[in-house]
């Protein structure tokens, strides 16, 4: 029994540590003593919440490798000869449409939140810093890496690992000023179609062939751009058969950077270029596609870069050995899932391609076969269009009474409505996202009839969300120590131009209410006017009304115009009233009208309910 218990002991801390251990697959932490490591993130989490709830993660890991093997037994031999010969003809067609004509380029920013802390402070320079809280961490320099300090790690580990270590806390402020100088100074003046992955610029993807055309079209342009010798000695160059330019106008050879007009000379440029304005270092990969190019902007990190020749057995030599991990999208729970299948490099995924389309989804056995072919997007523009969701999100110490995590909330509403209308976003569905002081996590979400953007509309929908939680955790007060409110589900452009606004908000607005406008007083006939213009075929309304007066009353189409126009000049004194409240218009100022759109019928209550509810009733046919 007790050699059982060690067993079992011994398979929980295996599993812990594959979670939270060291991933020696990051930058500037190869050849570390993982060993010494583990032991000591193991020393220093045993026994609390945070170690059992990754025990708890891990054991619903351990679940689903379990049932996967329990199907890979079943699988007859026939099975997976079918499977072969399936995925084989998709790989015929994948590799027929393989694209290499595309350079992209991906640009990673060096430990940037570590690095304008440095930049800003020399005094860290050579001190291992972290960037974060003691709850967690968002990143970490060179120097914390080497003690196995990383991003999403708590900070107690941290300081477990690096007694002498540094936490500085997030700027978000500061680091978004950065992102702006790295984009208006050096990005906009290469290509103007480049995609940031984050708020703030820390990564991003450009299209080197566009870099290279524009640089090409500003000819002299960047032979004058030159950088201020207070701060740097070096002018720049672009092109190596220029430097006659630079005699003309009196500048030394000798002391001037000159880059050629290749990917990897343009890439060098740009680096160069956000270092002298920044004092900031940056990473690149150049590849073919975008999954490549990100993978190789690790492969020299810090202030390095890496190409892969746009060439098919290029490709597949660059993938054959690399480690899964290094894969964007593949985390430790898919690592430890193909490591149980014995898949471990990029190629064995290739290997056991018809075993993977038989124990994944569809979606996720073909996106292992593009990613063991070296296949990705080539279309910036095209990702840059698909963003699906907006979140802002916060990591603290433990809140746990309703007052604070209200007016939390509200915060996290108010800084995600000034992001989605700088873009001009407005999504339908909210979504609420905790994590308590057991790092248990817990979403709730609620999709709304119309689109949300601004903090009020945001927070009527995620406040019902959070106080559903609290009222879950009752008697006992909800104890978190994380919130973030998202918004998704964002309206198209098509769906942008067909929005409609309720009864409600065209009297905030002050301008519309249904199908009518306030307007100053001019002629009769100009009372009742639409919102816009409407096509000749007429509008939903326009058609509703026309078959009422003609079914009702039996009369011309040319008489139902007349009739419409003598109601339009209908009144009311309740109506004139309530708007002269919302808009603070004068009597004189606001057409007194107060019709129902789809009858004409005059109406004798101000009630706004008893308005739309009579609005319902016509449009169904159901009033009389």
């Amino acid at each position: 029994m007790d050699d059982m218990k060690k067993v079992a002991n011994s398979s929980c801390n295996d599993g812990f540590l594959l979670r939270m251990g060291l991933n020696d697959n990051k930058a500037g932490m190869q050849g570390l003593d993982k060993e010494k490591i583990n032991k000591i993130i193991m020393k220093a989490t045993k026994g609390s919440r945070f170690y059992e709830n990754e025990l708890k993660k891990d054991q619903q890991v351990n679940q689903r490798i379990e049932k996967m093997m329990q199907l890979k037994e079943k699988i007859t031999t026939q099975q997976l000869l079918k499977a072969q010969l399936q995925v084989d003809k998709l790989v015929v067609e994948l590799e027929q449409s393989r694209n290499l004509s595309s350079t992209i380029v991906h640009i990673d920013m060096d430990a940037f939140y570590a690095a304008v802390e440095m930049r800003d402070n020399p005094e860290l320079k050579k001190k291992p810093i972290a960037v974060g809280s003691m709850s967690m961490l968002s990143t970490s320099n060179y120097h914390a890496r080497r003690f196995g300090v990383r991003a999403a790690m708590p900070g107690f580990i941290a300081k477990k690992l690096c007694p002498h270590l540094t936490i500085v806390p997030l700027n978000f402020e500061k680091y978004g000023k950065v992102s702006k100088e790295v984009s208006l100074k050096v990005l906009s003046n290469h290509n103007p179609v480049y995609l940031p992955l984050q708020k703030e610029i820390r990564m991003l993807y450009m299209d080197v062939l566009i870099v290279c055309v524009s640089v090409l079209d500003k000819d002299d342009m960047n032979m004058s751009d030159k950088f201020n010798e207070g701060e740097c000695s070096s002018s720049l160059v672009l092109f190596e058969d220029n430097t006659s330019h630079l005699k003309q106008r009196g500048q030394s050879v000798e002391n001037s950077v000159v880059f050629g007009t290749s990917a990897e000379e343009v890439v060098k440029e740009i680096r160069f270029r956000i270092e002298q304005e920044t004092q900031l270092t940056a990473s690149a990969g150049i590849a073919p596609n975008t999954m490549l190019a990100k993978m190789c902007s690790d492969r020299n990190k810090p202030n390095g870069q890496y190409r892969i020749t746009p060439e098919r057995q290029a490709v597949l030599d660059f993938l054959k050995d690399l480690p899964i991990r290094k894969v964007p999208g593949i985390g430790k729970v898919t690592e430890k899932m193909l490591k149980a299948l014995g898949i471990v490099t990029c190629s064995e995924l290739y290997q056991q391609r018809a075993l993977l389309s038989l124990l994944f989804s569809e979606v996720s056995w073909r996106n292992f076969l593009d990613i063991s072919l070296g296949l990705g997007s080539t279309h910036l523009e095209k990702i840059y269009t698909e963003k699906r969701s907006c979140l802002c999100l916060r990591t603290f110490s433990e809140i746990n009474t309703a007052e604070d995590q209200y007016s939390l909330c509200r915060e996290l509403c108010r800084d995600l409505a000034q992001e989605l209308q700088k873009e001009g976003l407005k999504g339908k569905t909210v979504t609420l996202k905790l994590k308590n002081v057991n790092f248990e996590v817990k979403t709730r979400a609620s999709t709304v009839l119309s689109p949300v953007s601004t903090e009020g509309e945001i927070f009527a929908v995620a406040k019902d969300l959070l106080g559903t939680e609290i009222d879950s955790a009752a008697p006992h007060p909800l104890r978190i120590r994380l919130m973030g409110v998202r918004v998704s589900g964002f309206l198209s452009e098509e769906e942008k131009k067909y929005q409609q606004k309720s009864i409600m908000s065209f009297l905030k607005s002050g301008k519309e209410i249904g199908f009518l406008r306030l307007r100053p007083e001019k002629s009769n006939q100009e009372y009742f006017t639409k919102g816009s213009e409407v096509s000749h075929r007429g509008s939903f309304f326009d058609q509703k009304r026309a078959a009422r007066l003609l079914n009702s009353e039996n009369i011309a189409p040319n008489e139902a115009v007349a009739k419409q126009l003598s109601h339009d000049s209908k009144s009311s004194a309740n109506f004139v009233e309530e708007t002269k409240k919302i808009t603070g218009l004068q009597s004189s100022d606001v057409c007194k009208i107060f019709t129902c759109p789809v009858c004409f019928a005059e109406q004798s209550s101000n009630n706004l309910e008893e308005f739309n509810r009579h609005i319902d009733e016509c449009l169904n046919g159901t009033f009389v």
